[in-house]
């Protein structure tokens, strides 16, 4: 309830932070050298890495950071993820309309299983009550908006413009689908550092991989609206089913998803759907995260 400061429902992104305690100074080629020694698996049950902490943070925040330092201008996903901020709004919980009676509709976020989410419409203006009845989405209340790509996307290159446009068209419809394919890689274990480091769609130096333009994407997370999520935090997030399997203190939350688990996992009772993001970083010892929406 945005921490009783409001009356609208915050929506928050689950991530998780490990450690690999066997990293041994490999740093970049520790994972992704030619027959790397280190192997990101956190998200998996059979994995040694370590979980160091388990965060909540602003829902908006979480897609927005991986948005601002992973991708160049003209990727797909980074025009993906723009399309999907922009028409998802960083407005919690807003009225968009009327149903078939007249009834005020609100639109916001709406967590699904597996740490997916799409645009929900509810009956309440906080936005907790999904209108299950009527026949109307968020597609026919919100607009699509223009290609943005930010300050520096004037360019004279006419193919690059159109790709884009598709690209951000098709991104713009309330189930996300487009936006949820490019997220997908963070329900798994990932890199904190950021490798190259972006801002924005450019390189940060000359090609964002020094080491003093590197982005640790799990410090970026923990200073961006992150919170300190405890047992009665996830069991809360798992309650609700939209949270991937972990493990915190001897107690299992949420559910399993394909690539999460083998057949050996499903013998001890594993077996489900679910996702969770997990990253590393390279110092003294590894670091990474993991998501889910809640």
């Amino acid at each position: 309830n945005n921490q009783g400061g409001g009356q609208h429902c915050s929506r928050w992104m689950m991530w998780a932070a490990y450690i690999d305690p066997n990293y041994s100074g490999g740093e970049y080629d520790e994972y992704f050298g030619d027959n790397p020694p280190g192997t990101l698996d956190c998200h998996s049950p059979d994995s040694e890495w370590v979980l160091i902490g388990v965060y909540r943070q602003e829902f908006y925040q979480y897609i927005e950071q991986i948005s601002k330092h992973l991708w160049a201008i003209d990727d797909y996903e980074y025009i993906v993820a723009l399309a999907g901020l922009e028409y998802m709004t960083d407005d919690e919980c807003f009225g968009v309309g009327y149903d078939e009676n007249g009834n005020q509709l609100y639109a916001s976020v709406q967590p699904l299983e597996g740490g997916s989410f799409q645009m929900g419409l509810y009956s309440d203006e906080q936005c907790l009550v999904l209108n299950t009845k009527t026949g109307y989405t968020y597609d026919d209340f919100a607009e699509k908006s223009e290609l943005n790509l930010g300050s520096k996307d004037q360019t004279t290159d006419d193919a690059f413009h159109a790709q884009a446009y598709e690209y951000w068209y098709d991104t713009q419809e309330y189930t996300l689908t487009n936006l949820n394919t490019v997220y997908d890689d963070f329900k798994y274990c990932t890199s904190c550092v950021d490798y190259p480091t972006y801002q924005d769609g450019y390189f940060i130096g000359d090609d964002g991989t020094d080491d003093d333009d590197l982005i640790n994407q799990c410090w970026k997370f923990y200073s961006h609206d992150s919170y300190n999520c405890d047992a009665d935090c996830i069991a809360m997030g798992s309650q609700q089913g939209t949270i991937t399997w972990i493990s915190y203190n001897g107690h299992q939350f949420g559910t399993m998803i394909d690539g999460q688990y083998t057949n050996e996992h499903e013998k001890h009772g594993l077996e489900g759907s679910s996702s969770s993001s997990s990253s590393s970083s390279s110092s003294s010892s590894s670091s990474s995260s993991s998501s889910s929406s809640s």
